[in-house]
């Protein structure tokens, strides 16, 4: 009885350390020095190659960039590769290349991201909220060869 009360308090232990680390993380990213303010988004005609997507409101690059981090290392590296680079175990396409099969830019991403390209690609639509896709488009659109 007294073992299993403190394998509960254990697991509570961890949970609000988990909690904290990632509080401490989201926190270290959203309190560095006043940034620069952000060129707003074009309004019209197609987005330079490698020109970043449109920041979702009140987040700064940093958090963007982390945010976007972790959701491709969570649900994209397993096939593209931890930074990118298409050395998955599931053999996707690298996205550091100047050019995608399907265009590299904001909206091209964001269709593949969507609704899934034909052979391996599937649609992740579904399973992101609005700003999860927007900023992992970013991401994206950031990645690049060094």
């Amino acid at each position: 009885m007294i073992s299993k009360a403190i394998s509960a308090q254990c697991r509570h232990l961890h949970r609000a350390a988990v909690l904290v680390a990632v509080m401490s993380a989201l926190a270290a990213t959203g309190c560095s020095k006043k940034e620069a303010p952000q060129a707003p988004a074009p309004s019209a005609g197609t987005p330079q190659a490698g020109a970043p997507a449109a920041m979702p409101e009140g987040m700064s690059g940093q958090q963007q960039t982390a945010m976007g981090r972790a959701i491709f290392n969570k649900r994209c590296a397993s096939c593209h590769g931890t930074d990118g680079n298409g050395a998955g175990s599931r053999s996707g396409p690298a996205l550091d290349q100047a050019q995608f099969k399907y265009g590299r830019t904001p909206e091209a991403i964001r269709e593949s991201i969507v609704k899934g390209r034909p052979n391996g690609m599937p649609a992740f639509g579904a399973a992101f909220q609005e700003i999860e896709i927007d900023t992992l488009v970013g991401y994206v659109m950031g990645l690049t060869k060094q």
